[in-house]
């Protein structure tokens, strides 16, 4: 059941043309984080926590890891970045606001807030964190007791 809403999430996302992935740890250490040039702006999905409720249904809250670099030193390209960066948030953000996948309730974006920025070197790394969470529903349930 999880596992599915998080593929239909990927997809979903990506069908709106985000560059999404899942997430593996990449922003553990975000100074050290190792981030392709050719996927940014990213998003990365996390499943974060599931809460059981009645035998059918789940709470479920997954975290969205939004990342982007400036390679350049000039203060002017790293704010258009930055700028550009949120209207990217936004969109992810309209692209979520109460919409069902996967047999989902419709997504509630909780918050969004900025996780990590640095400059190092000539690049310039800023991470966003959003929460969001959703009810699963297992329709399988019915089956399985009949």
């Amino acid at each position: 059941m999880i596992a599915s809403f998080q593929a239909a999430l990927v997809d979903h996302l990506k069908a709106t043309g985000l560059n999404v992935k899942e997430y593996f740890g990449e922003f553990d250490r975000p100074e050290q984080a190792k981030v392709f040039k050719t996927f940014l702006p990213g998003v990365m999905v996390d499943f974060v926590e599931a809460k059981p409720d009645e035998l059918y249904r789940e709470n479920v809250t997954f975290s969205l890891y939004i990342a982007h670099v400036t390679y350049s030193a000039q203060e002017q390209l790293r704010s258009e970045t930055n700028v550009s960066l949120l209207d990217y948030i936004f969109g992810i953000r309209k692209a979520l606001m109460r919409v069902s996948v996967g047999g989902s309730d419709p997504i509630n974006v909780v918050k969004y807030k900025k996780i990590f920025d640095a400059a190092k070197d000539s690049a310039y790394l800023n991470v966003y964190l959003m929460t969001i969470t959703t009810t699963l529903y297992n329709q399988t349930v019915n089956e399985e007791i009949a």
